[in-house]
């Protein structure tokens, strides 16, 4: 099969008449990598977006396809001298596509070289103040050399490979410093051997590479770990599922078989293969890997259902609305995904210094080799591992894992608590926020109205029954308050209410013969029976349970919560009172909302903007940072850079404090790495450092960084 075929099998139509293709990347070492890759991709004609993730070693492209193939894109990254090919989560057979082999088996043969030459270095060493002959002093270097080589050739071609695909295409990556110190001290230490000298580094060079193993396993572990997060959502909905047929008799189907209309039924124990909505009452799903909620919830008919969530007590049928991609587990996983891509102000810097950092190690390196030999007077081999120590020291992974150690951890930790982040530099943005603002309707209130205001028995149960009648939401939540069969021979006027045979009327003040409403702090349905005064039923916007609990989290963070809305003003403000909140603006239109975000904005705040509707988009995609609950219209989700998975508001809370976190673990690794370098440089050049304790130092500053992305916490 030809790499254009192979290509073009992995490319994902997007709505937008866009193509997608996702690419995974081996010998992708530093931020350098992934920017020099990000910039050969960005001068071909189509390409809108091209991102390369250092982390996951994985490259997303977004192009026209009317422009550019697939196919280009694989040959443009093999061109700059990496091996690439095209990424699936999972192929045939289900199994996940890991795109690089693991590095268990030559981290073990690194350690069992080292452990057996510095048993022959150690009775060298001893060898030297007792009464060991020259014949065995030579004998002992020769066997660590017969045991160095090839640990060596094997072992190192971890590094060695990359470098040298690099040179051939004319760049420098990390492993370009590292392969030169693993060849020079093999090469000082075999003629050290030949020449019958008394000192070899055998034991430096394979210990060199089992220091560097480490550090590469720990963070291939992290990656696998982070990338498991997102098949793990996907794979919830694969499988076979139960599709009835036009009888109701069941067949057995993959999942992915499965089209929008299909009727499907799952059994108790089972998951919900794809998205769909419920077609009979009362069944208890648990959605706790969408809502985090533990307690099973009961669905009625019509009801929408999460692909992957678990059916708990009886067997459900369900229409399937979605499948594959285009399920809520799989954007959830492709949004995570793209937040990992992330670049912020931290990670560029890092960048920058991993990108220029090849020519000055090397450089340095020189230097220190020239100045102990020629001006200090240093032995030749002296001088020689005083310039490897330098390469082994300085090399910068512990920069280049600064940023994406730990934001990888957090965006894994988010999506556990319910939030998508789905903009680049959003994690960073909402860690910089002093005012939170927030719409209203359907952001602090929930979809249901309570009935606030009684008449008679007799009164209400009538009003009820016309009510019955009707899709008004003023009428279904009167039928709500008091559910009542549905009158016969209701006549609605569209717009204005609900007629009786008797006469009776439910509806609008003016439906009713009144001239002017009376003033309410929340919605009103009138009724009048014939003949009777008219009696209003007024409702209350009902704020959602964990309100109260979002407002005092926001208040003990010290930022400013003001409450916006185009609802009248009398009942923003009592909503606004209920909840705490001293600041709020009423009968706003979108025009209006933009412009209040964009004075907050000229004022220096630094603004979260909260909002689920059409008219809050433009604020949203105004504001500093923005949110958007899962029950958001798609223009709003769209604008959002945050997503919260379902209605709750108290993740908000956790995503500014864990935002914060990450922005001070980042701080903090970026200065463990740039004291490390400021501290360690010198004393290489100093000859203070021999090359196995370079290697212990380098390696530790890689994972004491990983170490430190840890203490995000662990996902619940």
């Amino acid at each position: 099969m030809s790499d254009a075929i192979t290509a073009d099998a992995f490319v994902k139509d997007l709505d937008n008449g866009l193509a997608s293709l996702s690419v995974a990347i081996d010998g992708m070492q530093c931020g350098g990598c992934a920017a020099k890759i990000e910039r050969k991709l960005e001068v071909i004609d189509g390409v809108a977006l091209a991102q390369a993730n250092v982390t996951t070693k994985r490259l997303r492209v977004i192009w026209d396809p009317g422009l550019a193939k697939a196919s280009d894109f694989i040959e443009a990254v093999r061109g700059l001298g990496f091996t690439a090919h095209p990424f699936a989560e999972r192929d045939d057979e289900g199994q996940t596509n890991e795109s690089e082999p693991t590095l268990l088996i030559p981290l073990a043969v690194a350690g069992f070289g080292m452990m057996n030459i510095m048993g022959l270095s150690f009775a060298s060493w001893a060898g030297l103040v007792s009464d060991m002959s020259a014949g065995t002093h030579t004998l002992m270097h020769t066997l660590s050399a017969a045991i160095a080589i090839p640990v060596s050739i094997y072992a190192g071609s971890v590094f060695y490979k990359p470098a040298w695909q690099a040179l051939r295409h004319g760049r420098m990556t990390m492993d370009g410093p590292i392969t030169l110190a693993i060849v020079t001290t093999l090469i000082a230490s075999l003629h050290g051997t030949i020449t019958i000298s008394e000192h070899v580094y055998f034991d430096a060079a394979i210990s060199l590479i089992f220091f560097l193993l480490i550090g590469r396993v720990l963070d291939q572990t992290l990656r696998r770990r982070s990338n498991a997060a997102s098949t793990a959502l996907r794979s919830l909905t694969g499988g076979a599922a139960r599709r009835l047929s036009a009888d109701g008799t069941p067949e057995s189907v993959l999942a992915d078989a499965l089209s929008p209309g299909d009727t499907v039924l799952v059994l108790p124990g089972e998951r919900v293969p794809a998205d769909g909505r419920f077609v009979f009452d009362h069944v208890a799903i648990d959605e706790s890997l969408i809502s985090g909620e533990t307690l099973p919830k009961m669905k009625r008919r019509g009801d929408p259902v999460v692909g992957g969530s678990l059916v708990v007590d009886r067997a459900a049928r369900i229409e399937v609305t979605a499948i594959g991609d285009d399920t809520r587990l799989s954007m959830i996983a492709a949004l995570t995904e793209a937040a990992e891509n992330h670049r912020g102000r931290g990670q560029r810097l890092a960048d920058q210094f991993a990108r220029g950092y090849g020519p000055v190690v090397i450089g340095a390196a020189a230097l220190g080799f020239l100045f102990w030999w020629l001006i200090l007077g240093a032995d030749l081999a002296d001088a020689m591992m005083i310039a490897v120590a330098v390469l082994v020291v300085t090399c910068p992974c512990a920069a280049g894992l600064a940023t994406p150690a730990v934001v990888t951890r957090a965006v894994n930790r988010l999506m556990a608590e319910g939030v998508i982040v789905k903009s680049g530099d959003a994690m960073e943005r909402l860690a910089e926020v002093d005012a939170v603002m927030i719409d209203k309707t359907g952001t602090m209130t929930d979809a249901t109205l309570r009935l606030t205001s009684h008449a008679d028995p007799g009164t209400l149960d009538a009003a009820a029954a016309m009510a019955a009648n009707s899709t008004h939401p003023l009428a279904q939540a009167l039928s709500r308050a008091c559910p009542a069969k549905p009158m016969v021979g209701v006549r609605e006027f569209r717009g204005e209410g609900l007629e009786a045979p008797n006469g009776a009327r439910l509806g609008s003040a003016r439906f009713v013969g009144l001239a002017n409403e009376r003033a309410s702090d929340g919605p009103v349905i009138w009724y009048r029976a014939q003949g009777a005064a008219p009696v209003s039923f007024s409702f209350r916007d009902q704020a959602k349970c964990d309100a109260p609990d979002l407002i005092r989290g926001l208040n003990q963070q010290g930022l400013g919560v003001s409450l916006i809305s185009g609802d009248h003003e009398r009942s923003v403000a009592d909503l606004a009172k209920r909840l705490g909140i001293e600041a709020f603006r009423a009968e706003m239109q979108p025009e209006a909302k933009l412009r209040l975000v964009q004075q907050h904005a000229e004022a220096g705040t630094r603004l979260l903007m909260i909002g689920d509707g059409l008219n809050d988009a433009p604020s949203l995609a105004a504001a500093h940072v923005s949110m958007s609950p899962s029950s958001a219209i798609a223009a709003a989700q769209t604008a959002a850079d945050i997503i919260l998975i379902d209605d709750r508001l108290t993740p908000v809370i956790t995503a500014i404090t864990i935002a914060k976190k990450t922005r001070r673990l980042i701080r903090e690794n970026l200065i463990l790495a740039t004291l490390y370098n400021v501290v360690t440089l010198p004393i290489a050049l100093a000859g203070g450092l021999t090359p196995l304790i370079a290697a212990i130092l380098m390696s530790s500053s890689s994972v004491l960084v990983m170490l430190n992305a840890i203490r995000i916490g662990r996902p619940r």
